[in-house]
């Protein structure tokens, strides 16, 4: 595998290209998304919620499957913790490491990008928490051309 810092360099020019050919709101989710495990081989997933009225909704998918419920209900599980505390979460449940990141169109919750990566697969670290916070702020910053 190449060194870490080396596939975070490649995957933030992946995820920075995607505006380039993004014409709608979905595209440019599911741009992300599926720019985030494409340099991993599929070897976990990673999921991206918007907000609605009472619940989070998966709008785009992309890696290993299943990666969690399509609607999952504000007050239940690590998404509200997430987006009550205004920042990430990461958790290590058995042999898998979940990281659940909030993103924000001024102060108004938009979503969360949730990763479930096997320890096995990949360890995460400090270093790739930084990267998660950069690319929830990259969708922040181009929000506001797709909504």
């Amino acid at each position: 595998m190449v060194d870490k810092s080396q596939l975070l360099d490649e995957l933030r020019l992946a995820v920075g290209s995607v505006p380039d050919y993004a014409r709608t709101l979905t595209d440019f989710y599911n741009g992300i998304v599926h720019k985030l495990v494409s340099k991993m081989n599929n070897q976990f997933s990673v999921c991206l919620y918007e907000t609605n009225v009472d619940r989070f909704i998966q709008v785009a998918f992309a890696g290993l499957s299943p990666c969690e419920e399509v609607i999952i209900s504000f007050g239940e599980g690590l998404h509200s913790i997430a987006a009550i505390r205004g920042e990430m979460v990461f958790k290590v449940e058995g042999e898998m490491q979940l990281i659940i990141a909030p993103f924000y169109y001024g102060h108004h919750l938009i979503g969360v990008l949730s990763f479930q990566i096997p320890v096995a697969n990949y360890e995460i670290s400090e270093d790739d928490l930084v990267f998660i916070k950069e690319v929830t702020r990259f969708i922040e910053s181009n929000y506001k051309y797709y909504k």
